[in-house]
């Protein structure tokens, strides 16, 4: 990108890109095993162990590549990235074994790591800075939020033509002919700096050690820990338990399709309320998120299914934002892609977790009651953790 380019031209291609990335590669993954399980004849539970190694692998990559970032390679990064879940996509087209779909999967949750809300968070803020990467970070998951909307109808249609096959190399050409061009033309080369986070020679030992003994980055860290580990296990949950306490398929469905506009919804309203402190924001999405799942125990009907979805899809949105703020309003301005890198380690792993977890548990008691019980556990510590982590002394 020229160095000259406009900030709204970097916002409006990065978000963009962030809906291909997303719509390509995660959303698309539920329709994909659900086609191959079907011609196949492959168990769920092994075809979902891909995706729980694929998101291991994903935690994996988190650090070196928010490094990378830190160090200007933001550029080379998500535009390889993107070729080469392209061409993961291609050979995941080919495959007859499950062995070689672990090899795929997991090989595209590395690659995921790279083309995640994250990476394009921690490009903006060393793009922009931090005065500007709030607004800009709330624009471009706007973009994203729309990837499900998007892709989940566009891909249905290709796999009730095309086959799962097929569908996924329509995949994998609107994934290299849009986001790969889009992160080029965006993202500045590592030689370039107009509004650089602020760098040092040595961040181990001049930022990093510091944080890394600050009771804040550790609540925080459990805090978000706790978030993904409820919005993967309310992602794959949410549906088979709105079936289970409802005979209504028709008002689950709706108000499962509210999620979406609702995290758009909320996000404009940040957009026209920027003086409120990531702080209050934390606190206040953080708080919804119990509601909400307070709300799978009230008499089943459409008005609170579609509350609960609504409510959920509201907190989601904002929580987003907080999660890409946090690190430079609250913990540090230095070394954003490192710091947030080590944190994605717990928090991935906490989402690979959580979906296996309240599964089994689920299974185990033999009632869906109890996974709501996990996940108000895992709600209520959202904005407990975060309040205590704003409470206590900002180490650097």
């Amino acid at each position: 990108m020229n160095a000259l380019a406009p900030t709204r031209g970097f916002i409006s291609a990065l978000g963009l890109s962030q809906l291909v990335s997303w719509g390509a590669l995660y959303y698309s993954f539920p329709l994909i095993a659900e086609a191959m399980a079907n011609e196949l004849g492959w168990s769920r539970a092994d075809i979902y162990g891909a995706a729980t190694l694929g998101l291991v692998a994903s935690a994996l990559a988190a650090y070196p590549i928010g490094t990378m970032i830190d160090r200007g390679h933001g550029r080379k990064l998500m535009v390889g990235a993107t070729i080469a879940a392209s061409a993961a996509l291609v050979v995941w087209s080919c495959i007859d074994t499950i062995l070689s779909l672990y090899v795929v999967v997991i090989t595209l949750g590395v690659l995921q790591a790279a083309l995640s809300y994250e990476p394009a968070f921690a490009v903006t803020v060393r793009q922009l800075g931090t005065q500007q990467a709030r607004s800009a970070i709330t624009a471009i998951t706007l973009w994203a939020g729309f990837a499900s909307t998007v892709f989940v109808p566009l891909l249905q249609f290709m796999l009730d033509h095309w086959g799962w096959r097929d569908a996924l190399l329509g995949l994998a050409v609107i994934n290299i002919t849009i986001a790969a061009p889009l992160y080029q033309w965006a993202i500045w080369p590592a030689d370039i700096h107009r509004y650089p986070v602020q760098q040092t020679s040595n961040p181990e030992e001049s930022v990093i050690r510091p944080i890394l003994r600050s009771p804040r980055f550790y609540l925080l860290t459990a805090s978000f820990c706790a978030y993904m580990a409820l919005f993967s296990g309310f992602t794959y949950h949410i549906y088979p338990l709105l079936i289970a306490l409802s005979s209504d398929t028709q008002s689950v469905v709706f108000a499962i399709a509210l999620i979406g506009p609702a995290q758009v919804g909320a996000r404009l309203l940040l957009l026209l309320f920027e003086e409120i402190t990531i702080k209050r924001l934390g606190l206040l999405a953080g708080i919804a998120f119990p509601l909400a799942i307070l709300l799978l125990k009230a008499p089943p009907s459409s008005l609170t299914l579609a509350g609960l979805c609504i409510l959920y899809g509201a907190a989601n949105g904002i929580f987003t934002i907080v999660r890409g703020m946090a690190v430079p309003e609250l913990l540090s301005r230095q070394n954003y892609g490192t710091i947030n890198g080590i944190m994605l380690v717990p928090m991935s792993l906490a989402r690979a977790a959580a979906p296996w977890a309240i599964a089994a548990y689920w299974t185990h008691s033999g009632t869906p009651h109890s996974a709501i019980q996990l996940l108000l556990i895992l709600a209520i510590l959202v904005p407990l953790l975060f309040g205590a982590a704003i409470y206590v002394k900002r180490t650097h």
